[in-house]
């Protein structure tokens, strides 16, 4: 039957009553999912901030390793309390940093609590539980990317985490500092974490002696790394390290490293970056031909590199660390990460990391090498790691702000990024412990604005997206070709959730990554007008208002904010409470409401109606199911 005679088939009641309960559920739908979805899943409450943590407070110790000393002070006045996730990874690290506060800034010291799990995956949990429970204090780790926007939009103003940008030009930071890095954290030029180092991310790290063993190239394109994977395959060995221990972390990093090499193929380096940097913002076309064309060879590839025979048997309960040592024993060959991996391998394996260049490929005696991931080279794909400080009830907010000031200094960047990433600062000497990360500063250096993008697993994504699309990653890899509609769904939605929040940034004056004249990647979200800087709050993805109908069967699974509903032949598409069709409407007045001092009371009446208007929607459809809602 037509739409036409469909519509036709109803009362002119019936629909002006449906027209209106369509009306007030999107609207309160939106609103609901407006105030809800920039909150994590509620599992993020189950850990405490005791869960898994080792405290390390500082004492009276002297350290000395290539030149740099540690002295910590023990007549201490002002202690400033730290979350981060590094005391598993490099508690050299931490305890040179704050003896050198101390001896800085005499009478101050810090005191470390470190939870475990590469990119804070259980540390993020504890800072949002402190958040919400209005008890964080001190300074706390995050990324500098997107992800810090999370605790902006958490707080009860976004004027509540401490701004930086002031403490980091009176550093000299823009003058001596490298754009782009700074840029990659700033938004619309208000920096909320201090920057502790910059990663390289997406690289592939490999043991050469295993390839020379059987006579495989190095893999300098994606052709040649899956022709090393299926001559290593039938060699019997599996070739590829994956963890399971942190939910998907380092299957969405290979996931995204595809992406971009994929990208690379048919856009070149600066394309790939630009889709990239789309997709950071939630409007990557997902309907393109093109689009489609590079996820579906993604997945494929991603699919064959975690197969049953190619990624090793134990990958699930490895963690990235552990998984490395595999690598550098030579019982599996690559692993996807950042030059996070060099910095273990050095202080926990006593291994260095070298890059993929001569003269090292002469070498006959590494067993450790990196590269930019096949086929990406030319991409520089930045991980900056942070310090931010809340103002809200926060007594040690300026021995934070003084802690944050000398992490940031030239010199505290030398004594933290001996071992981790490299330094902010544009006038680096080759101090670090390993080549590889002089190799990435010189490309940190060089690369072109254009060719820069964030790491999709570390920093790019608010916090509710990444736990969404690592769990969504581990289902991939577990379940296979079979998850894989599911799959291309949940990316669908995690693009609609990541817009949405960027809306709520926006509204705020934080809406693009970067500053007004000079937006990191050299790439505006469509929202921002580009001779303006303001926020144009009528904008929409048009994917996001007809979505792919090939997803609209899978949506369904992926939980509670997103479902499709089928009622016979009956659809009701909605995604996070939202019906799509006056999502425009919704935005301007979610922002208006937003604005009001019924904020709360709003909120509080939105969540019980949408409760019930969703409900009574779905009853009087089962009821009319002739009716045609336009999927």
């Amino acid at each position: 039957m037509s739409r036409r005679r469909l519509y036709k088939a109803i009362s002119r009641t019936a629909i002006i009553i449906i027209v209106v309960v369509i009306i007030i559920a999107a609207i309160a739908g939106g609103l609901a999912a407006y105030y809800s979805s920039s909150k994590p899943p509620a599992t993020s409450t189950s850990l405490t901030s005791t869960s898994s943590s080792l405290s390390v407070t500082t004492s009276s110790t002297t350290s000395t390793l290539s030149s740099i000393t540690t002295t910590t002070s023990t007549a201490s006045s002002y202690v400033v309390d730290f979350i981060n996730p590094w005391g598993a990874e490099d508690p050299v690290g931490l305890k040179w940093i704050g003896g050198n506060f101390s001896i800085y800034y005499p009478g101050y010291s810090v005191q470390f609590t470190s939870l475990p799990g590469a990119s804070g995956v259980e540390e993020r949990y504890v800072v949002i539980n402190d958040i919400e429970a209005g008890k964080l204090q001190g300074i706390f780790w995050a990324h500098g990317g997107p992800e810090v926007l999370s605790y902006v939009e958490l707080l009860p103003s976004p004027h509540d985490l401490y701004n930086m940008t002031p403490l980091l030009a009176q550093e000299g930071l823009f003058q001596k500092g490298v754009t782009e890095a700074l840029m990659a954290i700033s938004y619309n030029g208000t920096i909320f974490g201090s920057p502790t180092n910059v990663h390289r991310a997406e690289e592939l790290y490999f043991n050469p002696q295993i390839l020379k063993k059987y006579n495989l190239p190095i893999p300098t394109n994606l052709s040649l790394l899956i022709y090393d994977t299926q001559q290593l395959e039938a060699h019997g060995i599996n070739p590829w390290a994956m963890s399971g221990a942190e939910g998907g972390y380092e299957q969405l990093h290979l996931w995204f490293a595809i992406f971009l090499s994929v990208a690379a193929q048919y856009y070149g380096a600066a394309g790939a970056a630009k889709l990239s940097n789309e997709l950071m913002y939630g409007v990557l076309n997902l309907n393109n031909v093109t689009v489609q064309k590079i996820i579906n060879e993604t997945d494929n590839v991603f699919l064959q590199f975690v197969g049953q025979s190619s990624v090793i048997p134990s990958w699930q309960s490895q963690s990235i660390w552990s998984a490395l040592a595999l690598v550098i024993k030579g019982q599996t060959v690559f692993e996807a990460g950042g030059n996070w991996l060099a910095e273990y391998a050095a202080i926990w394996y006593n291994t260095t990391t070298y890059p993929a260049t001569q003269p090292y490929l002469n070498w006959s005696n590494i067993t450790l090498m990196a590269m930019p991931f096949p086929g990406t080279q030319g991409i520089y794909v930045i991980d900056m790691d942070s310090i931010a400080i809340p103002t809200v009830n926060n007594p040690q907010e300026q021995a934070a702000i003084n802690f944050a000031k000398f992490w940031a200094s030239y010199e505290g960047q030398k004594i933290w990024t001996y071992y981790k990433g490299v330094s902010i600062w544009a006038n680096s000497t080759d101090y670090y412990s390993t080549p590889m990360q002089w190799y990435d500063y010189q490309s940190l250096l060089n690369t072109p604005a254009q060719n820069f993008t964030w790491a999709f697993a570390d920093g790019t994504l608010f916090d509710d997206v990444f736990y969404f699309l690592i769990a969504q990653e581990l289902n991939l890899q577990e379940q296979g070709s079979s998850y894989l509609p599911t799959f291309n769904a949940a990316l669908f939605k995690a693009e609609n959730m990541t817009f949405h929040e960027w809306q709520i940034a926006a509204k705020d004056g934080f809406g693009f990554v970067g500053q007004r004249g000079n937006p990191f990647g050299n790439y505006l979200p469509p929202w921002v007008n580009p001779s303006t800087y303001t926020y144009n709050s009528s904008y929409t993805p048009s994917f996001l208002l007809t979505p792919p109908h090939y997803l609209l069967p899978y949506l369904k699974k992926l939980g509670q904010q997103q479902y499709a509903n089928k009622v016979n032949s009956v659809n009701y598409y909605a995604i996070n409470g939202v019906n799509l069709l006056p999502f425009p409407l919704l935005i301007v007045l979610m922002i208006y409401l937003d604005q009001t001092r019924y904020k709360y009371v709003i909120k509080t009446f939105l969540n019980k109606i949408n409760f019930f208007s969703n409900i009574f929607l779905s009853k009087f459809l089962t009821f009319n199911f002739t009716l045609y809602l336009g999927v």
